[in-house]
């Protein structure tokens, strides 16, 4: 029992050896930054136009139609 689990380890350990000298000869570039919408970017890119304040909200940009639907920068949301 004694030599099968010295062989397991010794196994064990070789591979171990083998990954890390492997992995350390490795190279690898940093991925560039993700670029993250803004909030008015969101909006101009949803076709709304801003609106300012609305109802002391400030910020608002709406999506004109028929029904203007209005969404504002702090989550306030009306129609008009």
């Amino acid at each position: 029992m004694k030599k099968l689990l010295r062989a397991i380890v010794a196994g064990f350990s070789a591979a171990v050896f083998l990954i890390l000298a492997d992995a350390v000869g490795v190279h690898h570039e940093p991925k560039p930054p993700r670029h993250i919408q803004t909030f008015d970017e969101r909006m101009q890119k949803q076709g709304r136009v801003l609106w300012g304040e609305i109802d002391g909200h400030a910020d608002c940009w709406a999506l004109i139609g028929d029904t203007s639907y209005v969404t504002c920068r702090d989550g306030y949301k009306t129609t008009s």
